[in-house]
Parts: C-alpha cells; structure tokens; sequence
C-alpha cells in the first residue's frame, strides 16, 4: 500500500441525538447523505482510489456508495466501531446513571464495556486489517469508509501512542478525510480530518 484514505462515514440520526452507535446498523439521515454528496465532489479531485473497502454497517457502506460509485466496494467487519454493548442506543445522561459505566469508563482503553469490546479490542483489529491490506495490496492507493474509533485507534498505533486515553482525541467530523503515505517501513500521517468539502459546520464536536 502507497497511500491509505480514511473516511469517517456521514451524520445519522443517532449522532444528533447523542446516542452510542457502535455495532448498531443505522442509516444516514438526510443530511449525512447530502455530506456524503459533497465528499464525492473532493474526492474525485484525489490521485486514483486503486482499492475501496468499508465497514459492512450502513452508515458506513451508505457513505461509500454515495461518495465513490461505480467502484467494487469490500466489506471487512474489523473496520466496524467499538462495540459499545450494553450501553448502544442509550444518550450519555441515561449511560452515566448505570453504575457500569463509572467501572468502564475508568480505562476504556483495556476494559471492554459490558457486552462489548476495549478500545485496545478495536487497535488490534484495526491494525490486524491495516497489516493484512498492506500485503494485499501493495502498490494500491486504498481508501476505507469507517468509524471515527477505528480511525482514532489506528492513527494512535501508527503514531507509537501505547495507551490512548479516552478523553484527549483526534476529533473526526462526518465524512472527514485523513491521509497516511506509506514509505517503505515508515508510514507518514499526512492529514488528519479534512473536512474542506463541507460549507457549513452545524455539528456538536463531542458527538459520539
């Protein structure tokens, strides 16, 4: 792999109303699609996309379709969110009064959430297909629709941070782009959250 493209999918219903997604399957709302249109404008600007895989979540695979069609589209379930477990679907005010979440939320990074998955979970299969892609496609520009975790996660493994913490992070608007430029063993973060293609900036930035 030359270069990878990673892309956060666009907005849905349930990130305006502050809910954890996750695992859960939830569409685009309208105006995430209507991001997702304004993303293929950018991104047909782009050097050749050699390779296009996304989440199998429709949040995600919505995004692609939209933004890159016409193009073979490879599903990979590691590419998913974290697995929030017993706490998708439900907004922060309801989460904070469930006693588990003071546990989890203690070292989200090594301690899955109940029912779900760690942080450190969703490194290691990030990584896992980061490493799996590069011998697969080794010559390709190669673009990735999916989650704002997963990109945080993989981009903090590039960069050498051993143990991410949960409230200092990479904040990824919806359908941002970030850049990683491969050289031989050094891999090179190049952009992180370009989001030039979108007019207007109505979002929370602590949306999950």
């Amino acid at each position: 792999m030359r270069r990878l493209t990673l892309i956060r999918h666009g907005l849905t219903e349930w990130n305006v109303s502050g809910r954890f997604q996750g695992h859960s399957d939830v569409p685009l709302s309208p105006a995430g699609r209507a991001q997702a249109v304004l993303l293929a404008g950018y991104l047909a600007t782009f050097p050749t996309l050699d390779v296009v895989m996304s989440s199998p979540l429709q949040r995600a695979v919505e995004t692609a379709r939209i933004a890159i069609p016409d193009r073979e589209l490879l599903l990979d379930a590691r590419l998913c969110e974290l697995d929030f477990g017993a706490f998708e679907g439900l907004t922060r005010d309801v989460i904070e009064r469930d006693p588990r979440w003071d546990v989890w939320i203690q070292d989200p990074f090594m301690r899955a959430a109940p029912g779900g998955e760690s942080y450190h979970q969703l490194r290691e299969r990030m990584v896992e297909w980061l490493d799996e892609t590069r011998i697969r496609f080794p010559d390709a520009h190669v673009a990735a629709v999916t989650h704002s975790g997963s990109i945080q996660t993989l981009l903090s493994a590039l960069l050498g941070v051993e143990r991410p913490r949960w409230r200092k992070r990479i904040y990824l608007r919806h359908t941002s782009v970030s850049h990683v430029l491969f050289r031989g063993e050094e891999a090179v973060v190049e952009r992180v959250n370009d989001t030039r293609h979108l007019v207007a900036d109505g979002e929370d930035p602590l949306a999950e």
